[in-house]
C-alpha cells in the first residue's frame, strides 16, 4: 500500500530574511519570495558546523508506491490537498496493477503518461529536435496554428475527422493546395514522432489522403532561356552603384558610406552560380570559400549538410567559367569567409537586374521568375542538353525524379517540335500506299467520294482489293 506525504527540503536561511523567536524559544525566519505577495515562515535550526537552515515543506504531495515492475519509486501528484493526491496515488497503483496482471503493456502505460499532459509541451519538445532553422519555426508555426483552431488541449484531442473537416473549409475559404498539405505534413511527421518516443500508441493522421498539390499550383515559375540568363547578367553587372551619401546641411560629417552588400558585380557571379549548380539561396549563403575545390582536375563545390535542405552532404561540379569566375570572386578570402554575403533585399535587386534586362516578370501563361527560378533553369537545360533524369535527379539533389522532370523542368524551353521529328518516318509509306492504290486498279472517279462515306468506302474497298493483284503495291508493302 502506497503513501502519500509532503517532501521536505533543507535549504540555508534566504538572504534577506528576518530571523525572530516565538515565546517558546524556536526560531523562525520571515521572508517574501520574489514574485510573490505574502510572505513566508518557517523554523530554523543550527547544524553543527554552525549554519542555520530551514525545513521547508513542498507545495505538492508526493506518492510512493510499487510499479509495474515491483520496484518502490516516488512520483510528484502535483496535487496541493491530500484527498487528491490519494485519488492520483490510487490511480497509479491500479495501474500498476493491469500492467503486472497483462492487462495493459508497458508501451500502453508509457503512453498513458503523457496522453493528459498540455499538447504544447509535446510540440515544444518535438520542435527542439527539429534544430533551429527555418523548418523548425514553420512546423512549430503550423502546428501551433492547429492547436489553436482544432482545440488541441491534449493528446487525447488529436481526431483525424477534426483535421479533415478544417482541411475542407480552409480549401474552401480559398487556401492553396500547397498550403494546406503543409499543414498536413506537420501534423503527421509530429505524431510519428510521438509514436516514436512511446508519447502516442498510434498516429491518427497515418493514410490521410493529400490535396493534388500539381492540380492547384498558385505560383508555377518559369526558367530563363540561355539569351534571358546572359542579359541577367549582364544587366546585374552593369548595374548603377550606391549613390554616395550627401549631408544635409548642419548634420554632422559621418565619412564615406560602406560599399553596398552583393555589388553589381558580385550579383552577376550568384546569377550564373545559381543558374550553374541549381543550388538554392539559402544555400550559396551558407557556402564558405573552404568549401569550393576550384584546384585539380574535378572542381566542384562541396554542400555540406549544414548547408543541404535535406541536410546530406553532396558534391557539385562547377564548369570551367564558373571556375574562373568564382578564383576573382573569393580571391584573398580566407577559408572560413562567405562566398556570397547575400543582403536582406535580394529579391528586390534581382527584379530591378530583371527590369534592365528588359525580362518581365511574367511571361504569357502567367508563370513568373524569381530568384528560385534560377534552380528551375539549371534543371531545364540540363533536359534540353539531352541530360539523362537519372543524372539530373543526382545534380538537382532531388529524392523523386518526378519533382525533377515536372516541377524544375519547363517544357516550354524544349525542343518538342525537333524531338518529334527526329523520330523515324512512317507516315511516308501510307502516302505511297494511296497513291499506288489511286494511279494503278482504281477507276477513275473512285476517289471522288473519299472515305467517310458509303460511296467512298465502298470504293477505297474495291481500290485495295484490285491494288492487293498488283505488284506496285507489293513492292510498296
Amino acid at each position: 500500500m502506497g503513501t502519500v506525504f509532503r517532501s521536505t527540503v533543507t535549504r540555508p536561511v534566504p538572504a534577506g530574511a528576518t530571523i525572530t523567536r516565538n515565546r517558546d524559544g524556536t526560531a523562525m525566519a520571515k521572508w517574501t519570495p520574489r514574485g510573490a505577495r505574502r510572505p513566508i515562515t518557517a523554523p530554523v535550526r543550527t547544524l553543527a558546523d554552525g549554519r542555520q537552515v530551514i525545513d521547508q515543506e513542498s507545495a505538492y504531495y508526493f506518492a510512493r508506491y510499487r510499479d509495474a515492475d515491483d520496484l518502490v519509486v516516488t512520483v510528484s501528484t502535483r496535487c496541493r490537498d491530500r484527498a487528491a493526491a490519494e485519488q492520483a496515488l490510487a490511480d497509479l497503483e491500479r495501474r500498476a496493477e493491469r500492467v503486472r496482471s497483462g492487462v495493459m503493456s508497458r508501451v500502453e502505460l508509457a503512453v498513458a503518461d503523457h496522453v493528459a499532459a498540455p499538447i504544447r509541451g509535446h510540440i515544444d519538445a518535438y520542435a527542439a529536435t527539429l534544430g533551429n532553422g527555418r523548418h523548425a519555426f514553420d512546423t512549430r508555426r503550423y502546428l501551433e496554428r492547429l492547436a489553436d483552431a482544432l482545440g488541441w488541449r491534449t493528446l487525447a484531442d488529436l481526431r483525424r475527422d477534426d483535421l479533415e473537416l478544417w482541411l475542407a473549409d480552409q480549401a474552401k475559404a480559398g487556401r492553396s493546395a500547397r498550403s494546406r498539405v503543409a499543414f498536413q505534413v506537420a501534423a503527421v511527421a509530429f505524431c510519428n514522432w510521438l509514436v516514436g518516443v512511446k508519447r502516442l500508441a498510434l498516429n491518427p493522421f497515418a493514410r490521410m489522403p493529400k490535396a493534388k498539390v500539381e492540380a492547384d499550383r498558385r505560383r508555377v515559375r518559369r526558367a530563363l532561356t540561355p539569351a534571358e540568363l546572359v542579359r541577367l547578367i549582364r544587366a546585374a553587372q552593369d548595374a548603377p552603384e550606391r549613390p554616395p551619401l550627401h549631408p544635409a546641411e548642419g548634420d554632422a560629417p559621418k565619412g564615406r558610406r560602406p560599399p553596398a552588400r552583393l555589388c553589381g558585380r558580385s550579383r552577376a557571379a550568384l546569377y550564373a552560380f545559381l543558374a550553374g549548380t541549381g543550388l538554392r539561396v539559402g544555400e550559396a549563403g551558407k557556402l564558405t570559400v573552404g568549401d569550393l575545390a576550384l584546384d585539380g582536375p574535378r572542381p566542384g563545390v562541396t554542400v555540406s549538410g549544414r548547408v543541404s535542405k535535406n541536410r546530406r552532404a553532396a558534391f557539385l561540379p562547377l564548369r570551367a567559367d564558373l571556375v574562373a569566375l568564382l578564383r576573382v570572386e573569393v580571391a584573398d578570402r580566407p577559408p572560413d569567409a562567405p562566398v556570397f554575403e547575400i543582403p536582406a533585399d535580394l529579391l528586390r535587386r534581382f527584379y530591378a537586374d530583371a527590369k534592365r534586362a528588359g525580362i518581365p516578370k511574367a511571361d504569357g501563361r502567367g508563370r513568373l521568375i524569381d530568384l528560385h527560378g534560377l534552380r528551375v533553369t539549371f534543371g531545364t537545360h540540363l533536359a534540353a542538353a539531352g541530360v539523362p533524369l537519372a543524372t539530373a535527379q543526382k545534380l538537382m539533389r532531388h529524392a523523386d525524379p518526378k519533382l525533377t522532370a515536372n516541377v524544375y523542368t519547363d517544357a516550354a524551353l524544349l525542343d518538342l517540335h525537333g524531338a518529334v521529328e527526329a523520330l523515324p518516318g512512317a507516315a511516308s509509306v501510307v502516302t505511297s500506299v494511296v497513291t499506288s492504290v489511286v494511279t494503278t486498279d482504281g477507276p477513275k472517279g473512285h476517289f471522288g467520294a473519299f472515305p467517310g462515306t458509303d460511296a467512298g468506302d465502298d470504293a477505297l474497298d474495291a481500290s485495295c482489293d484490285g491494288a492487293k493483284k498488283n505488284p506496285a503495291f507489293r513492292r510498296v508493302s
